[in-house]
């Protein structure tokens, strides 16, 4: 009967291994970047797209950032998506060029993407860079951006942080924050490996930009670096460059975020994980194994799960050598957490939200539970982050 169990709690715990390790290797990965410096740096002129929807809240800010930072041959255009405030006044104001999409229009961020690339065909630009309404860009961004860019990459992803908030949940933002937006990217990049386009901060060339499209109901920015990545393109972290978005105040549009994100990732991993695996084998592709490897293993929190539960069943039972792998588990998982905390010199109170990680398991089960559901379901369109 123990014997049963122990390889029950061996099972169970498998998954947060593999993920575990996943995170652990990347975190040690990411001590080592460093960023790549190239003396003779073509120009390259940005397209600043940034759709919003209904985002009269934050968009000022947005824009006067920009604007403080970017060349004069960069220009900004302003994807109004089906809003019902005064979002495109305000981005015209400011000096920015706006496309207004109606109510009639498809829905979805994937689609206001999609609409402002096809209606910037006809414009003058070397690179498109995302931004969302609620990003704010530091000083040297697009300097940085077009540094990155010159070795020709195809496409870039800036270090992407949260606003500090005075939430729960706004910091349990932030530290999600570091784990997906510092700490994963620089590890990835340093490995060689391609690092994920994450929607905000993201510039990409346009011969790419225009040849792929953006149609996911979520995480359209994954499924389109999975498309470059099955075609041999490589995507790079660049840390000089970087922004802070505005977090989450509360759990029920952070639950939100995270159910876009976990649907997202749970149909690219239907969809992209034989083909990426097919391609690694194949080519001898590290970067599609790294992928592939990303999708198949659950997030952090049910990582965190997983191992709790193998390790309970192992000590349960007394199979020490089992408990203690799930332990090691354990461990690795702190050490990638703590490796993202420092990397963005996080705060105190964020350190201290880490308290309620109790709750934030259970939390996290839920909103997976339900993105599982989304899946199922076939569901085409996710409400955008509403702001207060």
């Amino acid at each position: 009967m123990s014997t049963a169990v122990a390889l029950l709690a061996l099972i169970v715990g498998l998954p947060g291994l593999a993920a575990a390790a996943h995170l652990g290797l990347l975190a040690l990965a990411s001590l080592l970047y460093r960023e790549r410096y190239i003396w003779a740096v073509p120009p390259v002129r940005f397209l600043v797209l940034v759709p919003a929807h209904d985002e009269a809240r934050v968009i000022e800010g947005c824009l006067r950032a920009i604007e403080a930072d970017r060349r004069p041959t960069d220009s900004v255009l302003v994807v109004a998506d089906r809003c019902t405030d005064a979002t495109a006044s305000i981005a015209r104001s400011l000096g920015a060029r706006v496309l207004e999409r109606g109510p009639g229009d498809e829905p979805g961020r994937a689609a206001a993407r999609q609409a402002g690339l096809e209606h910037a065909r006809d414009l003058e630009w070397d690179a498109v860079l995302m931004l969302d309404a609620d990003s704010i860009v530091e000083p040297g961004f697009f300097a940085a951006c077009e540094q990155a860019l010159a070795a020709d990459v195809v496409a870039v992803q800036a270090r992407s942080e949260g606003e500090q908030g005075r939430t729960l949940a706004a910091e349990a933002a932030v530290a999600a924050f570091t784990l997906q937006g510092i700490t994963i990217p620089r590890g990835r990049d340093r490995l060689g490996v391609s690092v994920r386009l994450r929607g905000t901060g993201m510039a990409i060339r346009r011969a790419v930009a225009l040849r792929h499209s953006f149609s996911a109901p979520a995480s359209e920015d994954l499924f389109f670096t999975l498309d470059l990545l099955l075609e041999g393109g490589r995507c790079r972290h660049v840390d000089t460059a970087r922004l802070r978005s505005a977090g989450a105040g509360d759990w029920g549009t952070f639950g939100g975020q995270k159910l876009r994100y976990e649907a997202g990732r749970m149909a690219a991993a239907r969809a992209y994980v034989p083909r990426l695996l097919r391609r690694a084998l194949r080519e001898r592709d590290a970067a599609c194994l790294e992928a592939a490897w990303f999708l198949a293993t659950p997030p952090f929190a049910l990582t965190a799960v997983s191992l709790l539960a193998g390790g309970a069943l192992a000590a349960a039972v007394q199979a020490w050598p089992v408990a203690a792998l799930m332990g090691a588990g354990l461990l690795t998982l702190v050490f990638a957490l703590a490796t993202g905390l420092l990397q963005a010199r996080a705060r105190l109170r964020t350190w201290l939200a880490l308290l309620a990680a109790p709750w934030y398991l259970a939390w996290k089960l839920v909103v997976q539970v339900r993105a599982l559901a989304s899946v199922v379901r076939g569901d085409d369109y996710y409400e955008p982050t509403a702001r207060v």
